[in-house]
């Protein structure tokens, strides 16, 4: 039963996805069920879709449409259009990452 939840709960979010354009209210009400589905199985939703939707309002973000995604400093802020919630992302861990790489790179 949780397989058979993980895939519709892909599927949803890619209906999601591939509606927006046409039916945004549609493509609100597919996270919705999307999270019912997960919550009723006690999944996590991927983390390709994790940041898709709105955690305040549950609406889909489809950027450019009804979020603004920034780069400031060290994170990305999204924020939905729809409630006005900002969510900060730091992405410091990638940079240490490369910076990692780089000095092991040039090395001998």
């Amino acid at each position: 039963m949780i397989e058979i939840a993980e895939e519709r709960i892909e599927i949803l979010f890619n209906r999601a996805s591939e509606d927006f354009s046409l039916h945004p209210e549609r493509s609100h009400r597919y996270v919705n069920m999307a999270r019912k589905i997960a919550k009723k199985y006690n999944l996590k939703i991927p983390g390709t879709w994790k940041r898709r939707f709105c955690k305040r309002c549950h609406h889909f973000l489809q950027p450019g449409s009804n979020c603004k995604i920034r780069l400031s400093g060290s994170s990305v802020n999204i924020k939905c259009l729809e409630c006005g919630e900002a969510v900060k992302i730091p992405y410091i861990k990638e940079k240490k990452e490369r910076r990692r790489r780089k000095f092991e790179s040039n090395t001998f």
